[in-house]
């Protein structure tokens, strides 16, 4: 049946960072913990999430097409563009533990100084994401995630010096599904 009133815009939203482990939310109202970092300003892009899968197929002697089909991969991503420079756009961008990095200096000489790692170790994440639609708000929930793809940085005098960045779902800690969704509003038939 058709009902407007289950159409969503992603109008606005908020992307959060913590340690592998770290409890999340439990409904798409409640408020993130304290661990949880909100990454601050997204560009006007928003948030593009993709889900890829190859799969087998098995066909029957003498048949054409396939009788079965099973999913070998699944991956999921998130595509995102931090508009705001502070220690952990810089660290996910570069690669880089923020206990690695020091701060000096103070007021208008204050400054924050890293060096690149010569081997990058993977570093992982737990990321939160809040799509908001007025009353209607989604939240997507990964328990460990890692930087797989990086945008290229411009710096001139018309352009953000964005941090433009993809994020890959990875197995739970436990071994199970990586991936929590809740969306506000939505229910099952009675």
């Amino acid at each position: 049946m058709a009902d407007d009133t289950q159409v969503r815009v992603g109008v606005e939203g908020a992307f959060y960072v913590a340690p592998v482990g770290t409890t999340a939310p439990t409904d798409p109202y409640s408020p993130w913990g304290a661990n949880w970092v909100n990454l601050g300003y997204v560009s006007e892009d928003g948030l593009t999430e993709a889900l890829n899968e190859n799969r087998q197929e098995f066909k029957a002697w003498g048949y054409n097409s396939a009788v079965r089909t099973q999913v070998t991969e699944r991956q999921t991503t998130f595509k995102i563009t931090f508009m705001q420079t502070n220690y952990l756009t810089l660290a996910l961008y570069y690669g880089v533990d923020a206990a690695d990095m020091t701060s000096s200096g103070t007021g208008s000489t204050q400054f924050l100084a890293f060096e690149e790692p010569q081997s990058n170790e993977p570093m992982y994440y737990a990321i939160g994401m809040d799509v908001i639609d007025d009353d209607k708000p989604a939240r997507i929930i990964v328990a460990r995630a890692e930087v797989t793809a990086k945008g290229d940085r411009t710096y001139k005098s018309d352009t953000n010096q964005a941090f433009d960045l993809t994020f890959s779902s990875l197995t739970a800690p436990s071994g199970g599904s990586s991936i929590t969704r809740q969306y506000g509003l939505v229910s099952l038939p009675s």
